[in-house]
């Protein structure tokens, strides 16, 4: 588990830099309705760093693994990256 706010910061960055790269590919094979779950996984995120609580890192850890359930083996793992797998250094 990450420790201090800017490496919390730092990988969730990346988590939307990788979605980003996602519906860009998804959007090749038009699966719209992946996207779609994509953009609703995601579009928080900077909401709750600008508004960062207590359970800001739980509620987002859920809401993707939710996502990465749905579409399990069809998408990227997003929630190895809050605390498992470091980010790359620049992306």
């Amino acid at each position: 588990m990450p420790g201090d706010f800017h490496e919390i910061q730092r990988r969730l960055f990346f988590i939307l830099h990788r979605g980003l790269i996602e519906a860009r590919n998804l959007a090749l094979t038009d699966r719209r309705q992946q996207i779609h779950d994509l953009a609703d996984t995601l579009e928080f995120l900077p909401s709750e760093l600008n508004n960062w609580k207590a359970d800001s890192l739980e509620t987002i850890r859920q809401s993707l693994e939710a996502y990465q359930q749905k579409y399990r083996g069809e998408c990227y793992e997003y929630s190895k990256y809050l605390g498992q797998d470091e980010p790359p250094t620049s992306f």
